[in-house]
């Protein structure tokens, strides 16, 4: 008949040919192979950082949370650079007395800056008590801070010596120009000037911060005159 004159229509035998609609989906499942895989990446790399930034949290948590977290962590920061600059330039380069005592000196330097700002904060820290720094009011920490400015003997000892290594590093530039290859120790002095400083103003600006906002406390939780207190039943005129 007229229908079994027509050809066959023909079919795919292999699974595999490319003109097979099959085929197609496994070709574009491998070019998605690669987008999956970079998925994953950034997926695991993620939960690393994560898994890093907490323990990191974890590791300075009671610095970084407690009153002079910042300053804490910015004069590690500050005299690692220090450190670091003057023990390349002491190990790198051969100069007269005077000028590897500036290397020494500074190194020596470091630690004390390093070791005041941790103890200071642990000092004010002991002086709030088992309190939370951030449920008592701004004039509770100037008044525990003013007490330990007075009274404190390390605080005391570390004023004289702070100013003494400012004026040091102020006075070292003649001695490193005397001799070769000591650029990083201009930058560790330097940066020592500069911290001396920063931190001159931000002790200021701290508490004068402290200071200021507890003045205004008072004002804010004392209600105005004549007016209501939420909450309070109303007077009903009896003594």
């Amino acid at each position: 008949s007229r229908l079994n004159a027509l050809p066959e229509r023909s079919t795919c035998t292999c699974r595999f040919s490319p003109s097979c609609p099959s085929a197609m989906i496994y070709i574009c499942k491998g070019a998605c192979m690669p987008c999956k895989a970079c998925g994953v990446a950034c997926t695991t790399c993620s939960t690393s950082v994560n898994h890093c930034c907490a323990w990191v949290s974890n590791l300075f948590g009671h610095i970084t949370q407690n009153p002079l977290g910042g300053y804490v962590i910015g004069t590690w920061c500050a005299m690692g650079v220090v450190l670091v600059c003057m023990a390349y330039t002491a190990s790198k380069v051969t100069c007269d007395d005077p000028t590897m005592a500036v290397f020494y000196v500074d190194i020596g330097l470091t630690g004390l800056h390093s070791g005041f700002a941790y103890y200071i904060q642990r000092q004010l820290v002991y002086a709030l008590g088992d309190v939370p720094p951030n449920t008592m009011s701004h004039s509770e920490i100037a008044a525990k801070a003013r007490h330990i400015m007075l009274h404190d003997i390390g605080f005391c000892l570390y004023f004289f010596l702070f100013g003494a290594s400012f004026f040091y590093n102020c006075t070292v530039f003649d001695d490193l120009s005397t001799c070769e290859g000591t650029g990083p120790a201009w930058v560790a002095a330097a940066l020592m000037i500069f911290y001396g400083f920063g931190i001159a103003n931000y002790v200021l600006c701290w508490f004068a911060c402290q200071c200021c906002c507890g003045a205004f406390e008072p004002a804010r939780s004392q209600p105005a005159a004549g007016g209501v207190i939420m909450g309070a039943p109303a007077s009903d005129g009896r003594q």
